[in-house]
Formats: structure tokens, C-alpha cells, sequence
């Protein structure tokens, strides 16, 4: 189960730690160092462990393990977007998130009632995996001049604690402020976001009407605002606004509060700032993106499409992201009389599709869907049992529409035993005598149709245009 770690305050003075960390050494190093009182007692603490490499290792091991490390998580779990994280995942590498849709009403019959009494109703159990899919390292050197360093003053060894938290925790941030980023971006050019159109952009008391109409409507059950097409609602407090400060600074507060149904407090709450919408910083990433497939640049054509966006309203659980790993790995490097260490984060960086996720673009992008889409016969399988036909669309360009295909079963299919992937599979039975075949496929909601397909003409790389059904 996740869990959240506390927000922590380093209030102990040097004195408290270099007694706390002597408390909970070895017995040597008890013996050795001696409890200090007083300020001016400090440097011998200092004298003792410069000169025992042993002791030394001890006491940077306690410093960076016990102090440190807490130091870090508490920044790492409370920067300006903590409110959308899920927290700790101490154990498991994946995430299952389940949704059950609600249940259709039938009518009540007195006839029907002795066929119904022990047929099932299966509940519409949806699910999604969220996977660990960042890995990161941060090295960090503490050198004996460091150490030797944090005894001459009184506040020696928390300047030494601040140089390693900080050298940490102001990349980690930074990084996962771009995750946060990364993960909007990447879901409003693959169409994983319902798209509103609020005009040319120019208009502010247009926009606003847009925000006020959308975010008074979540809170009512629909199916129209989330990537699976669920049955769900989002209320008012857990609607999560993003807008990029340019935007933002045309709005008055006041005008925007009330734009998103909110009070003042509550808005300022729920309002998180994006820098802008058409930069990403993908040097940060530029060694990770090289040696894995978790993660892939942000490219220009993305960016281009973002530069018509003027807001995003998302339920808060639709960020599904959690830390992993957050721990310290040590190396001491006699040679070179330096301290080694290795920060390692992991983290589930992800987003629900059954969650409402809206974003506001201007008329530049195309918010309606295509009258007719294109698809390739991807492979023909023929056996003594069956034929086995496959779909596939072409690598499209990035757009706020979605492309999530699922091709539908129809009543007349199942008479005839044909069995239909929802991503573009048929399995014609060979005892079927009807040579044809009508694939239909749905985008959330909207059905498209093809014409009717003779199976035994059909070719492999064959395109088939599906027209979209009024």
C-alpha cells in the first residue's frame, strides 16, 4: 500500500547530531568520540574521526543514511505538485488499478423471474497496470576536506547536510516537475484528454464560460471526458486546474475562480502554474531516453500542438504516480580519500483512463473526429479451423484527438461464430459460408463503419476506409 512521508524540519542543532548519531554507533566509536555539550567541543569530534578512516565511514554513513536521506524524501514529497502524487510503494513493481462501471436496470418482470434467479450478472470490471518506468541515479562526492571542514564551525555539519540535500533535491524537483509536464504533454498529443474548443483563444469571457460550462458538468455521471468511456464523475474540490502563467496573468483571480465554480481559497488550492506549454526541457533526459523505451523526447510537432492549449482540467486521481526507491548507496574511495555517493530514485510515472481529463485548445486544433479513417490489413491467417484477419492503422501524427480504436461485436457476428478482438482482430470460423465481412470500430462513442469485405479476396497491406456513422 502507498504511503506518504511526512514533511520534516531539520531543527537539531550540530550538537544534537553529532551526539545522536555517537548514541547509535558502534561501541569504538563510543569509546573514541566523546559526547559533546558545548560548542567549543565540537573540533575534537572532528580531531578523532580525521584521524580513525574507520570511525570516519561510520559517521558519514549515519550522517547520509539517518539525516540526509529523510531530508531528501520530505523536498521529494512535498514539491509543488506532491498533492497529485499517490505516495510510497515500499514493496512490487506494478500498480493495479481497478474501476467497476455501474450496472445497467433491466426491468422488473414476474415472468422473467424464474429464468433470472440464478443467472449471473457479471459486474463491468475494468483494469489498467501502472509499471515502475523511471529509473534515475544521482552521484554525489563528499571529499575529507568536506568532512574536516564541518567541524570548525558550530554549524559545520548542517551546512555539510544542506550541501548534499540540496545537490539532490533541487534536480529530483526539478526532474519531476518535468514528469508532470512530460505526462500532460504526452496524453494531450495522443488524444488521452477530451478536447473543448474555446474559440480563437482571443476571447477571455468566451474561455471562461467554457471553463465554468465544463467544470459544472463533472460533477454529474458521464462518459464523455475519460480515456476508457466509464461511467464516472469528478466533484468540484477534486478538479485539478493547469494553466501556464502567460494565460494566467490575463485573468483576475476573482474571474477565474468563478470561471472554475470555485471560491477564491478553494481555486488557489486546486490552480497549479505551468511554466508554458511549448518548451520541454529534454536535455535533462537526453541519457535516460537513450537507453530505455519508458521514456521518449517531447518533439517539435508535440509542442506545436501544445501552443494552442489554454488550460487542462483533470480529476486528481488521474495522475497515477508514485516513488519507488529512494535510497543512498555508498562507496568509499581510498585512493582518492572521497566518499561516493549514489542517490537511486525509481518512480511509477503514469495516468488513469478512467479518470476525467479535459484539456481547452483553440480553434487551430481540430477537436471534431475525421469522416473516414484509413486501415491496413496487417496479416491473413488461413488453417483447416479458422481465418484470422488482423487491422492495423498507420503511425499517425500527434493531435488532441483520440486514436484509441475498439472494434465492436455485432449481434449478427456472433450468430455466425465470428470472434472480434476489440484491437483489430477477426476470427472466421471455416464452417462460415457468408464470404463477407462488416468490421466496425468505435472512438469513444462514435461508431465508424466499413464496407462489406469479401474474406477471399482479401490481401495482406489491403486498406480499408471505415466512414464515420451520423
Amino acid at each position: 500500500m502507498a504511503k506518504r512521508i511526512s514533511v520534516t524540519k531539520l531543527n537539531a542543532s550540530t550538537i544534537d547530531i553529532l551526539n545522536t548519531i555517537r548514541a547509535n554507533a558502534s561501541a569504538e566509536y563510543q569509546s573514541l568520540v566523546p559526547e559533546i555539550e558545548q560548542a567549543t567541543d565540537i573540533p575534537a569530534v572532528g580531531e578523532v574521526l580525521y584521524g580513525y578512516p574507520a570511525l570516519a565511514n561510520q559517521f558519514i554513513n549515519a550522517l547520509v543514511n539517518r539525516i540526509a536521506l529523510v531530508r531528501v524524501k520530505s523536498a521529494t514529497f512535498n514539491n509543488a505538485y506532491a498533492k497529485f502524487k499517490k505516495g510510497y510503494l515500499e514493496f512490487g513493481e506494478t500498480v493495479e488499478e481497478t474501476f467497476v462501471n455501474i450496472c445497467k436496470a433491466r426491468e422488473f418482470s414476474v415472468e422473467k423471474a424464474a429464468s433470472r434467479e440464478f443467472k449471473r450478472s457479471l459486474p463491468d470490471v475494468r483494469t489498467a497496470f501502472h509499471a515502475i518506468n523511471y529509473r534515475v541515479q544521482y552521484p554525489i562526492t563528499i571529499q575529507d576536506e568536506d568532512l574536516r571542514m564541518a567541524f570548525l564551525t558550530a554549524e559545520g555539519v548542517q551546512d555539510l547536510i544542506a550541501k548534499i540535500v540540496n545537490s539532490v533535491s533541487v534536480a529530483q524537483e526539478y526532474d519531476e516537475f518535468l514528469l508532470f509536464k512530460y505526462l500532460i504533454i504526452k496524453a494531450v498529443t495522443t488524444g488521452k484528454m477530451t478536447p473543448i474548443s474555446v474559440g480563437d483563444g482571443t476571447d477571455l469571457k468566451e474561455i471562461a464560460a467554457k471553463f465554468r460550462g465544463t467544470s459544472l458538468k463533472l460533477p454529474f455521471i458521464s462518459t464523455k471526458y475519460n480515456l476508457s468511456g466509464v461511467h464516472t464523475n469528478t466533484k468540484i474540490e477534486d478538479q485539478a486546474i493547469f494553466l501556464d502563467t502567460d494565460f494566467e496573468s490575463q485573468f483576475d483571480v476573482e474571474v477565474l475562480a468563478s470561471a472554475f465554480n470555485m471560491d477564491k481559497a478553494t481555486f488557489l488550492g486546486n490552480r497549479e502554474s505551468i511554466d508554458d506549454w511549448t518548451t520541454f526541457d529534454n536535455d535533462r533526459f537526453s541519457e535516460i531516453m537513450k537507453n530505455t523505451t519508458m521514456l521518449e523526447p517531447v518533439t517539435d510537432e508535440e509542442l506545436a500542438i501544445m501552443a494552442n492549449v489554454k488550460g487542462v482540467l483533470v480529476d486528481t486521481e488521474w495522475f497515477q504516480v508514485y516513488d519507488n526507491q529512494n535510497k543512498f548507496t555508498e562507496k568509499y574511495v581510498a585512493s582518492g580519500e572521497y566518499w561516493n555517493y549514489f542517490y537511486n530514485v525509481w518512480k511509477t510515472v503514469s495516468s488513469s483512463p478512467f479518470s476525467n481529463a479535459i484539456v481547452f485548445v483553440t480553434t487551430n486544433a481540430t477537436t471534431t473526429l475525421p469522416n473516414t479513417i484509413t486501415l491496413n490489413i496487417e496479416s491473413i491467417e488461413k488453417s483447416d479451423v479458422a481465418t484470422i484477419i488482423t487491422f492495423n492503422r498507420d503511425i499517425t501524427t500527434p493531435s488532441v484527438q483520440s486514436d484509441a480504436i475498439n472494434f465492436v461485436y455485432t449481434k449478427r457476428q456472433a450468430e455466425r461464430g465470428v470472434a472480434v478482438h476489440k484491437y483489430g482482430a477477426y476470427i472466421i470460423p471455416a464452417s462460415d459460408e457468408l464470404d463477407a465481412l462488416t468490421p466496425q470500430f468505435e472512438i469513444k462513442g462514435t461508431m465508424y463503419t466499413a464496407e462489406s469485405l469479401t474474406v477471399s479476396t482479401l490481401a495482406v497491406g489491403n486498406t480499408v476506409t471505415f466512414t464515420k456513422q451520423s
